[in-house]
């Protein structure tokens, strides 16, 4: 079967690494790289010999041999990469976030639906088996009713000056709640802390409510001596946590949980214990076949190009976590207060947070 011609565009911290992805399906063939630095570009280059180099996106999407644009540009650039590439009648696959904001979202879903062109963003953690094996563990309901989820995601850099932690890093665990729920958030509180750069929030610190007020709690931060990758996630039968640096044992199982009301015991400690009850049946280790997730992400890419199938992660995926981040940002510009998900209200909170022009 004839493979997919791609371009990457955006060769920095994670560019590198959709290319070689690319690659290995063996669904797409790498056409074009193309970096404005010239010497990460020769760099790269170097290392795809096949594929052409240019510093000039106008050669890249006159190319007819180009089905698909992959672009890893910083955020405040994806909306207008993306367009000009479905524009051109090229399917585009853009890093998470989707965009700066909704109204961005909004367009390029739009522009994709008018062109018939696939529009996909880079949730790269919906396609990991730790994470799919969680969700088949909720959506089974070996957990019960999900009461709350918690997420730590910290560690000491990359610190970014174009967007914040929250944009940055929690834009992974808002993707990976919704995957979760099958839903969107309705509301957030939020807070963070800029230390480094002013205005750039290093660590934030997020609530968001659920439809069943399932809250999820999500700690993110580029300024801590830990680097963390945890999802707890507590249901009323049993709970879950997830470390995604354990690639052996990545999801565990507790058999723990509350029960209320009056037992058997002859003695009780307290009234408290007299009403309920610790109920701890052990931890259970699934087997979990770890992968790469970003190859799988790139291989539904290419076959969806191919098939012209609706991507798993699309623009509505990559709208409905703009929304809650440009909630959360709202809470944390107004003192942590109660902010409605997806209000319509009109946001510029990633320029104005990074001072981007």
């Amino acid at each position: 079967m004839t493979k997919v011609g791609v371009a990457v565009v955006g060769l920095g911290y994670w560019g590198p690494n959709l290319a070689k992805s690319i690659e290995l399906t063996g669904k797409g063939e790498l056409l074009w790289l193309c970096e404005l630095d010239e010497e990460r570009l020769a760099a790269v280059g170097a290392k795809y010999p096949a594929a052409q180099t240019t510093r000039a996106i106008e050669q890249v999407l006159a190319d007819p041999a180009v089905d698909a644009v992959v672009i890893s540009t910083p955020v405040s650039h994806h909306h207008a990469l993306a367009k000009r590439a479905l524009l051109a009648g090229k399917h585009v696959l853009v890093e998470k976030p989707l965009a700066a904001s909704a109204a961005e979202c909004e367009d390029l879903i739009d522009v994709a639906r008018r062109a018939e062109r696939i529009l996909m963003v880079g949730h790269v953690f919906e396609f990991n088996p730790g994470i799919v094996a969680l969700k088949g563990l909720i959506d089974g309901g070996d957990l019960g009713r999900v009461c709350h989820f918690s997420f730590e995601r910290t560690n000491l850099g990359p610190v970014r000056t174009d967007v914040n932690a929250l944009w940055d890093l929690a834009s992974h665990d808002i993707s990976i709640m919704c995957y979760l729920l099958d839903s969107a958030p309705q509301n957030v509180t939020a807070r963070g802390q800029a230390v480094l750069n002013p205005r750039i929030e290093d660590a934030v610190f997020a609530t968001f409510t659920f439809p069943g007020n399932v809250l999820g709690h999500v700690h993110a931060s580029w300024l801590n001596p830990r680097k963390v990758r945890n999802i707890t996630v507590v249901g009323d039968r049993r709970m879950a946590h997830f470390d995604d640096l354990d690639l052996k044992a990545p999801i565990k199982i507790y058999d723990k949980r509350v029960e209320a009301g009056p037992r058997a015991a002859a003695v009780y400690d307290s009234f408290l214990t007299h009403k309920t009850m610790v109920v701890d049946g052990g931890v259970l280790v699934p087997p979990v076949e770890m992968s790469p997730p970003l190859q799988a992400e790139c291989d539904h890419f290419l076959e969806c190009v191919r098939s012209g199938g609706e991507p798993r992660t699309g623009g509505a995926s990559g709208l409905r976590v703009v929304h809650a981040l440009e909630a959360a940002m709202r809470s944390m510009r107004n003192e942590s207060r109660l902010i409605g998900v997806g209000s319509g209200v009109a946001n510029d909170a990633v320029r104005t947070t990074t001072d981007l022009p």
